[in-house]
């Protein structure tokens, strides 16, 4: 007698029948619809046993689309994708109408790296679907975002199918992708509002929190910023991102204490130390504490030496120490990186004028009033006008002032540079051959209160020129000293 066992655990202790293709009939027609038992191992993660039913049934079972199917799934989660193709490839061929089978070898595809036929055999399912798919959708959407597809296909392209995938079905990568291609866009709002909807699928997402916060920062929302960070923290207390960004926002309103106890626990990890050592550094030149300062942002252009606003931050710091000869080195090494910075070239002008160059001190200065972004920061005017007073040219000294003052109608600046500009006023009002009154108590404010000395009849052209700066741009927060502290922006980390 031939006992056969079937898969569910039963046996047949019938006799062999005579025939062997009457014996094949049975046991064909017993082990035909086996698909439920396939299902459940490989759903349990039962390769082996589930490879071994796949098999005996490609030998005795006429529908083998589903059996193909399964087994190339399994393949490609053993990581044999070329063998996973292989089995998608047999499926399609048994069923060409079947979207799955076009959906997961493109999926297969696409984890090999190979983007443009893994678009190919997406379009392709799309194209048989019967009802929406949030995973085709997302998937063509991204690799129109990779920029895979045809010439014409782009970010429009690319958002119409994120956005039927998140329509379809809370899909976590298509928000973000979308919030991604917002941010290009320069839409930081909408860009919120897709991580937002993120959140609630993903609320513990340190990543999401972060970049959240760090776009509330972007359009000025310093409270809800504050808000998702300190959330980002709570989960994460090591949270890099998190931790630059709140030192930022407690620098930039002149909580240096507060600022550089987050920044003390930031591991001094290689791609975010530039713009730790660089914020650090400001710090200590907040507490003016200016050989700190220095060595600090030495450190961050030691571990980053095309990091421009570390070597801003160091020219400005150097040229505050007075150390006029290393400020002019590392303000050219800054112009080299960004040539058309206004303030760079101010600087650089100051730098000039103390190291006896009259004539490149007058380029330098000139030049920086003839840059595009010279318009966000009204004390290049103002340090030029002083400086063509103070070298004989009252007529251009008169016209430069007068942009400061009509800049500082659209931009405050600290009060002590228009008292500054008044004086300047009634003397080239009075008389183009009188020089401009030197302060009582041997100095000018700065604008951190602290007192530079004096240096001849050239006072206030110095001071204006030292503290720069004290301007916001959209990219960078700005100290009341004028240097540059790094929020944790895509532009600056």
């Amino acid at each position: 007698m031939d006992t056969y066992v079937y898969c569910n655990g039963r046996t047949d202790g019938s006799t062999t029948p005579k025939h062997p293709e009457a014996a094949m009939t049975a046991r064909a027609a017993g082990n035909r619809n086996m698909n439920w038992l396939i299902h459940g191992l490989y759903t349990r993660n039962d390769y082996s046993l589930c490879k071994k039913l796949i098999e005996r049934q490609l030998i005795i079972n006429y529908d083998k689309e589903y059996l193909y199917y399964v087994k190339g799934l399994i393949l490609r989660n053993e990581d044999y994708p070329a063998e996973a193709i292989n089995c998608f490839q047999q499926a399609i061929m048994v069923n060409r109408k079947n979207s799955d089978n076009y959906k997961e070898l493109a999926k297969t595809l696409f984890a090999m790296g190979r983007f443009k036929p893994a678009l190919e055999v997406f379009l392709k399912a799309e194209t048989l679907l019967e009802r929406p798919d949030p995973e085709v959708y997302h998937f063509i959407g991204e690799l129109f975002y990779k920029n895979f597809g045809q010439p014409k296909a782009g970010l429009t392209e690319a958002k119409e199918y994120l956005k039927q995938s998140v329509m379809c079905g809370k899909h976590v990568n298509s928000y973000k992708i979308l919030a991604e291609i917002y941010i290009e866009e320069g839409e930081n709002v909408k860009a919120i509002e897709m991580i937002e909807s993120c959140l609630q699928v993903s609320q513990d997402d340190v990543a999401l929190i972060t970049q959240i916060g760090v776009l509330y920062l972007k359009i000025n929302e310093y409270q809800r910023a504050f808000e998702k960070l300190l959330d980002a923290i709570a989960i994460d207390d090591k949270c890099t991102t998190a931790l630059l960004a709140l030192g930022s926002i407690l620098q930039s309103k002149n909580d240096i204490d507060g600022a550089l106890n987050k920044y003390k626990r930031i591991s001094n990890l290689p791609e975010e130390g530039a713009e730790i050592w660089s914020n650090i550094g400001l710090c200590f030149f907040k507490k003016q504490k200016y050989i700190a300062a220095i060595s600090c942002l030495k450190k961050a252009i030691w571990v980053a030496p095309l990091n421009f606003n570390a070597l801003y931050n160091l020219g400005l710091v150097l040229v505050t120490a007075q150390q006029y000869v290393s400020a002019f080195q590392t303000l050219a090494a800054a112009i080299c990186l960004r040539p058309d910075n206004a303030d760079c070239y101010m600087l650089l002008g100051t730098c000039l004028r103390h190291l006896n160059d009259p004539g490149n001190a007058y380029l330098a200065m000139e030049k920086s009033t003839m840059l595009p972004d010279a318009i966000k920061n009204p004390l290049i005017y103002l340090n030029f006008a002083l400086y063509c007073y103070e070298i004989g040219k009252p007529e251009q000294s008169v016209s430069y002032l007068a942009n400061f003052i009509e800049m500082t109608q659209h931009i405050s600046v600290h009060r002590e540079y228009l008292k500054m500009a008044d004086r300047l006023n009634a003397v080239l009002a009075s008389s183009a051959s009188l020089r401009l009154p030197i302060p009582a108590g041997g100095g000018v404010p700065a604008a951190d209160g602290s007192v530079t000395p004096t240096i001849g009849a050239s006072t206030s052209t110095e001071q204006a020129a030292t503290a720069i700066g004290m301007h916001n741009e959209d990219e960078k927060t700005t100290s009341d000293d004028g240097a540059r502290a790094n929020r944790n922006d895509n532009d600056e980390t």
